[in-house]
């Protein structure tokens, strides 16, 4: 079966209409961590080896698109050289299935002989992949040049959990600094190739609010903090303070107008992943929790919107399997309410299918916990919510798309 042609490559179809992208997504991060360990989703959740079957999965759910990670770290490993094998394999699964990939060019994983996201050799390294993969993969359509940069970069560079695992902001803006050129000029050499391609880059749908009137400026910067990503790669001009706290980091002002002068163009989705956590209090000593009243996504979602006027998603949600239905319910019934709104809203994402290794510790260090975040679990039975979210893709599918999602009896 080959992918439809509505899916895959919708300006083609219907100039400046663009399908709902309903998806869910296969868990690819493969960051290097703690002891130099590599923690490669691919390996630990059984994708590797299991492609086919989990494409099957994904197909009789009904799902029509997959957030599909390649390998930068296994097909780039040597320079000048690429290794496709397991790469072919994947994607032509996929393309039998009929299930059209958003494809992640780098996710949080850079080759080994790389030192990390700032590295300055990354970029080229990462360029040249992208270039061999728009060659031998003329038929695909959506890309992520570059996943969350923003959170790659506070990961890997201020966190130290990641790659270089830096504890810095000098560090943070570095590693910054090279996600987002890799997703800027990655993004111009899909279109060079793929004219009609779209772009959907996700990141963190985060926001800070203050405790006190004393943790203002602080809880004000990292709000602004959070848009860095879309600002850089949309041409959006940072405040002049964050400007400046750029400046005093590594990234002055002639770098800043590079990114400006090189904004990516629509067709762009605004990817958001929204999870329990992403609303935060931030102390007036400066400590950062959970905020226990969180406004939801559908008030998150109209921030970006109005920030840059482009279609947005939600690109990531998930939850612990004994929650996952209710919170499935309440986020879908907060982004279909932003559509009732007149809000572009133009997709929704579970991510992942399968359960996860490690994300209760951000990937820190290796330890092999099991999180129930997935559609089914790692022996490929399915969760509660797996007849929840096919139901959902029955609908959308057909472009019924109800504000609230129904009780399970009532949604046919």
């Amino acid at each position: 079966m080959s992918v439809n042609p509505s899916l895959i490559a919708p300006g083609l179809v219907a100039p400046g209409a663009m399908p709902f992208v309903f998806a869910t997504g296969i868990e690819c991060s493969a960051p290097v961590v703690t002891g130099g360990v590599r923690h490669d989703q691919l390996l630990s959740t059984g994708h590797w080896t299991r492609y086919a079957e989990d494409a099957a999965l994904i197909r009789a759910m009904g799902i029509p698109f997959v957030r599909y990670g390649i390998p930068f770290h296994v097909v780039a490993r040597q320079p000048g050289a690429f290794d496709w094998d397991w790469t072919d394999r994947a994607l032509d699964v996929l393309r039998e299935e009929g299930i059209a990939p958003i494809v992640d060019l780098l996710h949080f994983g850079v080759p080994d002989d790389i030192a990390g996201i700032g590295d300055p050799r990354v970029v080229g390294r990462y360029l040249a992949f992208v270039e061999a993969f728009v060659e031998r993969y003329p038929w695909i359509r959506w890309f992520t040049p570059v996943n969350e940069p923003y959170v790659t970069a506070l990961f890997s560079g201020r966190r130290g959990y990641w790659n270089e695992r830096g504890t810095d902001d000098t560090s943070f803006v570095r590693a910054l600094d090279g996600a987002l050129e890799c997703a800027v000029r990655g993004a111009a050499v899909i279109r060079s190739a793929v004219e009609d391609a779209v772009i959907v880059q996700s990141d963190a749908c985060d926001t800070y609010r203050a405790e006190t009137p004393a943790a203002e400026p602080l809880a004000a910067r990292l709000r602004e903090e959070v848009f860095l990503g879309f600002d850089m790669t949309l041409g959006h001009t940072p405040s002049d303070p964050m400007l400046a706290w750029l400046a005093s980091n590594g990234m002055d002002e002639r770098r800043v107008a590079w990114f400006m002068d090189h904004a990516v163009e629509a067709p762009f989705v605004v990817g958001l992943d929204y999870y329990q956590g992403n609303e935060r209090i931030v102390g007036a000593d400066g400590t950062v929790r959970t905020d226990p009243e969180p406004a939801g996504f559908g008030a998150m979602a109209r921030r970006w919107l109005d920030r840059y006027g482009l279609p947005v998603m939600l690109a990531e949600t998930n939850m612990v399997s004994e929650r996952a239905v209710a919170w499935l319910d309440e986020v879908w019934s907060d982004a279909m309410a932003v559509r009732e709104d007149g809000g572009e809203l133009v997709g929704f994402c579970w991510y992942s299918l399968t359960d996860q290794i490690d994300w209760d510790i951000a990937l820190r260090e290796f330890r092999g916990t099991v999180n129930s975040l997935g559609l089914v679990d790692l022996a490929r039975h399915p969760r509660p919510v797996a007849a929840r979210y096919a139901e959902l893709a029955a609908l959308a599918v057909r472009g019924d798309l109800p504000p609230i999602a129904r009780p399970a009896a009532a949604v046919a």
